[in-house]
């Protein structure tokens, strides 16, 4: 049992130096060399306990991704219509890849990732695809958004609310950016599946 707590009281450790790293230096420039001394072990020791700098990662987002997740879908009052509802969960996805370095890492270092490590990743937050999905269903069958094929439409959403959250992480001050850029990211979201009024 302690041997347990100890074994993951230095995963903590390493995820902690990681997000630390990632932030300073980039996941690409980020060295087994720089982790092992930011937290003051041995090369052998890290590979107690991850197999490479991908797996690190890789469990990394799989812990700290779905709290997240789940803050943001039940953040939004689902009494809302379907455009409503699609603005909101935009609006805090730009908030969230702009502001959080767990935002960060999944714009920047994640499609460098290998495809086993992406997919993993990817099922890290399944619940989020599907609070955007299903709400983008259901402003279909309420005739409030357009027909588009709905792979097109996950991956326009997704350009949107990334290319939103590089805009305030390209921002000189991304603390009074991100409103900003959050509320016309999640306008343009919405006005690219509204139905136009006749």
């Amino acid at each position: 049992m302690e041997a347990r707590a100890e074994n993951g009281a230095m995963r903590d450790k390493l995820f902690d130096a990681a997000r630390e790293l990632i932030g300073q230096l980039g996941y690409s420039e980020m060295s087994h060399a720089d982790l092992t001394a930011l937290v003051g072990i041995g090369r052998t020791t890290f590979y107690e306990h991850f197999s490479s700098k991908e797996d690190l990662l890789v469990q990394m987002v799989r812990r700290d991704l779905p709290p997240i997740v789940t803050e943001i879908v039940e953040s939004v009052d689902p009494s809302l219509p379907p455009d409503g509802r699609l603005h909101e969960l935009a609006r805090r996805m730009v908030e969230f890849v702009g502001t959080d370095h767990m935002g960060l890492i999944l714009h920047t270092e994640v499609p460098h990732l290998s495809p086993e490590a992406q997919e993993a990743i990817a099922e890290a937050h399944t619940s989020l695809a599907l609070a955007f999905a299903s709400t983008y269903r259901e402003g279909l069958e309420s005739g409030v958004f357009r027909s588009v094929p709905r792979r097109l439409a996950g991956r326009m959403m997704e350009q949107m609310i990334m290319t939103g959250g590089q805009a305030v992480m390209d921002s000189d001050d991304p603390v009074r950016a991100v409103a900003d850029v959050a509320r016309h990211t999640a306008d343009m979201v919405v006005a690219a599946f509204r139905v136009d009024p006749a």
